[in-house]
């Protein structure tokens, strides 16, 4: 067994990329430049998301665990989940959180530009308010950040859209292989993450797990309720502002808390997230899907 745990994690970094760029070319390939622009002449969504994702989703993770810390045990316990929850919900702007998006039946175009929006921000935006979340001095590092996002999203999102503009036929005909390839990518991802830490779970206790199940969800209701305008937009925000960067938040835990061992609790987060997001996408695609047909009849 443990032999098939070092290969899982091995091919992490493999198999998460293939995930990623076959979700983003995926979404690239359906939607086009005009329909971009148009997003983004639609502020209202996109400054709610900002937001939700900028302030209240840390501040949400922050109340939940601070309100509940003398229930996990040791001061050195609550502190661990305290601050793996509070640093993963500080970066917004997953490209897993366009899988949920597509898997919801949100609109791509508007989750491109809240994704473009939610980048940026968390470049110009979390060296400000880490420190008011966390304790201690908190290093953000800014330029990796950077390098992350324009490897993980503006490279195949440009690909994908590019092909798209330019020859459409051919970005149409890919797209059902694209999104199969996006799909098993996402179980592949699931596995190698969850299997080798299945200790770290255990160990996090039933009670973190809830604790993370409840953030996770809180984020999911509060955007989707709070957001202003249509079902689309709702959805939109919602399932993209559940998935949390995991990949920054790792860079800058390993930066600013070495002398913290919150990297199994940030592995724990992470696998409740990914968990999480699946069937609250698949279920909003399905309960949405038949209000619209309804009003549509009506």
């Amino acid at each position: 067994m443990e032999q098939v745990n070092q290969i899982l994690v091995a091919v992490q970094p493999y198999v998460l990329l293939i995930f990623v760029y076959a979700t983003m070319i995926a979404i690239g390939f359906t939607i086009t430049i005009k329909q971009l622009v148009v997003s983004f002449k639609r502020p209202l969504p996109l400054i709610l998301c900002l937001l939700f994702n900028i302030i209240v989703a840390p501040l949400i993770a922050s109340l939940v665990t601070n309100g509940l810390a003398a229930s996990f045990g040791s001061k050195s316990d609550a502190t661990t989940i305290i601050i793996a929850a509070v640093l993963i919900n500080l970066f917004a702007g997953a490209p897993a959180g366009m899988k949920n998006v597509q898997l919801g039946g949100g609109d791509g175009a508007s989750a491109v530009a809240m994704l473009t929006l939610l980048s940026i921000a968390v470049v110009i935006f979390t060296p400000f308010t880490a420190p008011l979340f966390l304790p201690g001095d908190v290093t953000i590092p800014v330029a990796k950040i950077v390098w992350t996002l324009i490897i993980l999203v503006v490279i195949p999102l440009g690909i994908g859209l590019m092909l798209n503009s330019v020859k459409p036929n051919i970005a149409k005909k890919a797209l059902k292989s694209v999104n199969e390839i996006s799909s098993i990518s996402m179980i592949l991802v699931l596995v190698c993450f969850m299997l080798p830490n299945l200790q770290s779970v255990f160990d996090t206790g039933l009670y973190a797990l809830s604790v993370f199940g409840i953030i996770v969800l809180a984020n999911f209701f509060i955007t989707y309720f709070c957001t202003v305008g249509t079902i689309q937009d709702k959805k939109t925000v919602s399932l993209l502002s559940m998935s949390k960067n995991f990949g920054v938040a790792l860079s800058v835990a390993t930066a600013a808390f070495a002398s913290y061992d919150i990297i199994p609790a940030m592995m724990t987060y992470a696998i409740v997230m990914m968990i999480a997001c699946i069937p609250v996408a698949l279920i909003l695609k399905h309960v949405t899907g038949e209000k619209v047909a309804l009003t549509r009849k009506s």
